[in-house]
């Protein structure tokens, strides 16, 4: 409870404010879709759940910078992945406008560039990268380009073939971790034309069996953090230009655990102070603090939570909250967040939500 007074003391100092919350879900048990809920930053609560757009299985989201428009990962009735679009409206309810296929199997991530005038996502399933072009009202054109990663690693299972997890522009390159592959792979790309090619070191390496999946660009330094799923460890990376040099690997779990695990995702509070990876097994956050001269991690310490399977998580505006999704145990919670130390601590707030896998504040 302490740290949950000197939370809410921080938050009251600032200006409290509602914020629309986009859920997205797997849609094979109970959800219809994505769904909205109101997130209050003054005292942590979620409320007034309710369905915002009927699609199947809309897994990843993200918003178009300027316009009302949102984005999803999905698929049709006939199994084809998609990349959908929505129309926000007033009410934050939304709009189905439509979807164009993703270019491959088994899509699970986006990202729009910085200038909002491409698309880019990942297909896990077929391990490729697709980019589309934006027109003038924000809607994606077909694929325009489509790259077929290639190889594999040494996982028997899971690293017999390339495996697209994420996709994030950063500079002039996008950067995609491959999963099977133990590698992030770069491209160059053109906004204008959404033509993606390979960069002139067309890839960093992870550890042989590390399985990256998800990574994290700090805001101000030229460090680059990837979650590993195999190994369940966080890998640090330094940048200089387009070279990326590992430093350090940290484990998510804590020295105890013998079960079976793998993280999901990874995330860097706005401050630049602290990052956090969800583990699914474990059912935790791990926490790290960033030592801000060298970029290195230090352990802070996973705080196991009150939901199952925590396949994505988001720091709230403001940053004082980190909201959990809990794939299968159908809720999300919210986490307190002490502003001194970058620990996480119990809030009480969960909301029951169907199969959530991803979460999204939508723009004040």
């Amino acid at each position: 409870m302490k740290l949950l007074t000197i939370l809410l003391g921080f938050t009251h100092c600032a200006t409290a404010a509602i914020h629309p919350l986009y859920i997205g879900t797997r849609t094979d048990r109970e959800s219809k879709g994505i769904y909205l809920a109101e997130f209050d930053d003054s005292t942590g609560a979620l409320s007034q759940l309710r369905l915002a757009a009927t699609y199947k299985d809309p897994g990843f989201l993200c918003l178009h910078p300027q316009k009302k428009l949102l984005y999803s990962i999905g698929a049709r009735a006939d199994g084809t992945g998609t990349l959908a679009t929505f129309a926000i409206e007033k009410n934050h309810m939304l709009t189905f406008v439509g979807d164009v296929p993703s270019g491959g199997k088994g899509p699970c991530h986006l990202a729009v560039d910085p200038s909002a005038r491409m698309i880019a996502v990942a297909n896990y399933g077929s391990g490729s990268t697709a980019s589309f072009l934006l027109d003038k009202k924000g809607i994606p054109s077909e694929s325009v380009t489509l790259l077929q990663h290639e190889g594999k690693s040494v996982h028997p299972q899971r690293q017999t073939g390339p495996h697209a997890h994420g996709v994030y522009f950063s500079g002039e390159s996008l950067l995609v971790p491959d999963l099977g592959l133990d590698q992030t792979l770069l491209y160059r790309f053109d906004p204008a034309t959404a033509v993606l090619t390979a960069a002139q070191l067309p890839f960093f390496s992870s550890a042989a069996g590390d399985g990256p999946r998800h990574l994290a660009i700090h805001p101000q330094q030229p460090w680059v953090y990837v979650v590993n799923e195999l190994t369940n460890t966080v890998t640090h990376f330094l940048r200089e230009g387009q070279t990326f040099t590992a430093q350090k690997s940290l484990t998510t779990l804590p020295a105890d655990f013998t079960g079976v695990n793998t993280t999901a995702e990874i995330e860097i509070h706005p401050n630049g102070r602290f990052l956090y990876a969800s583990n699914r097994g474990h059912h935790s956050i791990a926490a790290f603090a960033i030592d801000q001269k060298t970029g290195a991690l230090s352990e802070l310490g996973a705080l196991v939570t009150d939901v199952k399977t925590p396949r994505h998580f988001a720091v709230a505006p403001g940053g004082a909250f980190l909201l959990v999704a809990g794939q299968d145990s159908d809720n999300v919670q919210v986490l307190a967040i002490d502003p001194q130390s970058g620990k996480l601590g119990k809030t009480g707030h969960t909301l029951a939500v169907p199969s959530p896998i991803c979460l999204l504040f939508a723009k004040p």
